[in-house]
C-alpha cells in the first residue's frame, strides 16, 4: 500500500503535456486482460491494476475510477475507492458528482465504492461534507434493503453490505444525530441485513462517545 501510494503521488506530478500518455498507461493496466509491456507473474498480476486505480484518482480520471470501482478484482475495487478519496480531497464537489452517478447506477459494486469513498475520517471532519456523506450511506442502505432477499446472496450485494457494516460508524463521528437515528432504525428493523449492518457498526470503538444514545440499539441487536 505504501508503494502504491508513492506511485500515485508520482503520477500526480505528471506534466500536463504528458498526462494523455499517463492515462493511456493506466487504462492499459486496468484493461481485462491487462496490457503490460512485460510478462507479469500471475500471483502479482492484480497489483499493477490496483495501483492504476489509485493513481487514476491523482489525475482526476473519474471514468477510469468508475471502470475500476466495478472490477471483479477486490484489490482494484478497494484502491478505486481510495483513488476517489484523492479526488474528493482536491475537489469535493466534482468528486461528489461522480459519487452521485455511482449511487444512481444500480450497480452494487459502484454503490459500494461510493460508500467506501466517503467513509474516510479525514473527509468527514468538515460538517458539510459529513452531511453529504450521510446522504450517501442512506441511499446505499435503501438500495441494499430494496434488493429482493433471494438476490442478496450475490457477491456484489454482499460486498455492498460489508461496506455499510463500517461506513455508517465513520460518518457518525462527523454527523452524529442523523446517523444515530439511522442506526436505531436499522437495529429495530425486521430485516436481517438491516440488523446486521447496525450490529457491525455498533461494534466499532469509534462509537463509544455515543454509547448512551445507542444503548437501545445495542440491546436490540444483542450487544451488551
Amino acid at each position: 500500500m505504501e508503494l502504491a501510494a508513492q506511485f500515485a503521488d508520482t503520477v500526480a506530478r505528471t506534466a500536463v503535456e504528458n498526462r494523455p500518455g499517463a492515462l493511456a498507461l493506466l487504462d492499459d493496466w486496468l484493461a481485462r486482460p491487462a496490457r503490460f509491456v512485460a510478462d507479469i507473474p500471475e500471483d502479482v498480476s492484480d497489483y499493477l491494476p490496483a495501483c492504476a486505480a489509485l493513481a487514476a484518482g491523482s489525475l482526476d480520471a473519474r471514468a477510469l475510477l468508475t471502470h475500476a470501482a466495478s472490477d471483479h478484482r477486490w484489490r482494484v475495487r478497494e484502491l478505486a475507492a481510495t483513488g476517489m478519496q484523492r479526488v474528493l480531497t482536491v475537489d469535493w464537489g466534482a468528486g461528489m458528482q461522480t459519487i452521485d452517478d455511482w449511487l444512481r447506477s444500480g450497480d452494487p459494486l459502484l454503490i459500494r465504492a461510493a460508500v467506501a469513498a466517503v467513509a474516510e475520517p479525514r473527509l468527514v471532519r468538515d460538517a458539510a461534507h459529513a452531511a453529504q456523506a450521510y446522504e450517501v450511506v442512506l441511499q446505499a442502505t435503501d438500495a441494499l434493503l430494496a434488493t429482493r432477499p433471494e438476490l442478496r446472496r450475490a457477491e456484489d450485494v454482499r460486498v455492498l453490505r460489508a461496506a455499510l457494516g463500517y461506513g455508517i460508524s465513520v460518518i457518525t463521528v462527523g454527523h452524529p444525530d442523523a446517523c444515530i437515528d439511522l442506526l436505531q432504525q436499522l437495529a429495530a428493523s425486521d430485516d436481517a441485513d438491516a440488523r446486521w449492518i447496525a450490529k457491525e457498526n455498533l461494534r466499532k470503538a469509534r462509537l463509544r462517545p455515543f454509547a448512551d444514545r445507542l444503548a437501545d440499539a445495542r440491546r436490540a441487536v444483542g450487544l451488551s
